[in-house]
């Protein structure tokens, strides 16, 4: 046998917001993106503006958590060594 691991999973979304949204708030993403489905049939530049505006506060969010993790990992580790 060898060990190999299963491909991934293909990536069904385009910046990941309703996801992202959906987990950070605590509800199902497909409430989010019939909501998107709605807005854009409604006005599509409006829904795709606010579309794009939550994909790059959530990539920031998610590079400020990074971040963070990061300072907090080291602090552990030079705790641990100290």
């Amino acid at each position: 046998m060898t060990n190999q691991t299963a491909p991934a999973a293909p990536r069904d979304n385009l910046l990941g917001v309703c996801h992202a949204l959906g987990e950070l708030f605590g509800f199902n993403p497909l409430f989010l993106r019939i909501a998107l489905l709605l807005a854009l049939i409604v006005n599509a530049e409006m829904a795709l503006g606010a579309y794009l505006i939550a994909g790059v506060a959530v990539l920031l969010a998610k590079l400020a958590t990074r971040e963070r993790a990061k300072s907090a990992n080291k602090r552990a580790l030079t705790l641990t060594h100290a």
